[in-house]
């Protein structure tokens, strides 16, 4: 898959900084190596693309006879790269330095311009980073047929955004979705008087009809996790992580070693409300623990995240989409998940997030089951880390640590 170009000012863009040679990493004293290394990237500026249509080739070349001195003088080099091109606005094809005025936001930016740039200053979630760049590319391709190239920020109207949003429209839910991303564009922009009001703010949202989603049933859930357990035994122990959990993959996906309390069933984890990021202490339900304390076994580091390459244990974090990936090529392309009982082919539709929801509404049954003593919290929104009902108990000193101590206790037969 193709990586994202990095955008710069003034449209520029240039690849990922890389190393030669690219296993530069996994070398020891015992391997065998060329003296000549180099860090490179290409470099495109629009000015001059049919000069250099496949971009500049910016190289810095270096030598040397000791291992650990070059890969010392990689790892320098190729953040000075990163630096002189990001920070100090260098163009290598020009041989100059874009001014101040061009590289910051300012009123006069031309439309896309600016809306590439207040993408990186907006703490997006990792979710939304994908979607603010689906978008921008989406417009990218079709403001050149609306006639809107050299349309400068400061000048966008209200109708400017809805041919925008109509012009890259498919289905209502991925309008409000796209609408959503761009109007947090514009109230940044805002904020940095680059326009003066949100012309995204006063389009409406399309209606939407909410969509039937498919849940495992016990059996077939059972069926599919012996499956996991003998094919990838990795993925078994994240579907059971993840089903326990109520999280979101972003979420597990950034938890360290380091955050995890397995005697007091806890784990801290980052995660993304509205506009911000904010710490949560999470619970370990009694049926989760196994899965926990066999991968926190394999942690070398309590820096390590517990969920790396290959859903193990590393130094390295992962893109959460990789889950979706597994999920349709192990799971639901799969013509080996046999019945046991009649030996037909077991078909699963259904999304690898229906974990999830199967875990909430079994413990919505829990809760209000007749045959339940009360029970003082919302076990699914307590679990899930959901913002209502009406930010509950936001002023109730206590409660949060006495409703943790309940959640642990729960047991799911």
């Amino acid at each position: 898959m193709k990586k994202e170009l990095i955008k710069l000012v003034n449209g520029c863009e240039r690849t990922e900084v890389y190393v030669s040679p690219k296993n530069y990493k996994d070398l020891n004293n015992r391997s065998s190596f060329s003296k000549n290394w180099f860090v490179e990237c290409r470099f495109y500026d629009p000015k001059l693309k049919n000069e250099y249509p496949k971009g500049f080739q910016f190289r810095k070349k270096f030598t040397g006879e000791n291992l650990q001195e070059l890969k010392v003088k990689a790892k320098v080099f190729k953040e000075q790269m990163e630096i002189v091109l990001d920070n100090e606005k260098y163009n290598p094809i020009t041989k100059t330095y874009i001014s101040s005025l061009a590289s910051e936001l300012n009123p006069q930016m031309k439309f896309m311009d600016a809306l590439w740039k207040v993408r990186d200053k907006i703490p997006f979630s990792e979710d939304y980073v994908r979607l603010s760049r689906q978008v921008l590319n989406l417009i990218d391709k079709i403001i050149p047929d609306l006639g809107y190239s050299d349309l400068i920020i400061f000048n966008t109207k209200i109708w400017h955004m809805k041919n925008i949003l109509e012009g890259i429209y498919t289905t209502n839910s991925v309008f409000n979705k796209h609408r959503s991303c761009l109007k947090s564009m514009f109230d940044e922009l805002l904020e940095y008087g680059c326009v003066e009001f949100n012309p995204v703010g006063s389009l409406k949202k399309k209606m939407e009809v909410p969509k039937v989603r498919q849940l495992l049933s016990d059996r077939k859930k059972a069926i599919v996790l012996q499956f996991l357990h003998d094919k990838f035994p990795e993925f078994y122990r994240y579907a059971n992580i993840f089903h326990y959990s109520a999280a979101r993959s972003t979420e597990l996906f950034r938890v360290q070693a380091k955050y995890v309390d397995i005697e007091n069933q806890e784990y801290k984890v980052l995660i993304k409300k509205r506009r911000s990021f904010e710490w949560e202490t999470k619970v370990i339900i009694p049926a989760a623990i196994p899965y926990w304390r066999q991968i926190l076994l394999e942690c070398k580091s309590e820096d390590d995240y517990i969920f790396s390459k290959g859903l193990r244990p590393g130094l390295t974090p992962i893109d959460s989409s990789q889950i979706d990936k597994r999920w349709k090529r192990n799971i639901k392309d799969s013509n080996e998940i046999i019945d046991p009982i009649n030996g037909k082919v077991i078909k699963v539709t259904e999304d690898f997030y229906s974990w999830k929801h199967l875990f909430l509404d079994k413990l919505d049954q829990l809760q209000n089951s007749s045959n339940t003593p009360i029970i003082p919290i919302n076990l699914a929104q307590g679990m899930a880390s959901h913002l209502s009902v009406e930010t509950t108990n936001k002023y109730t000193i206590g409660k949060s640590d006495r409703n943790k101590e309940f959640l642990k206790k729960i047991d799911l037969k």
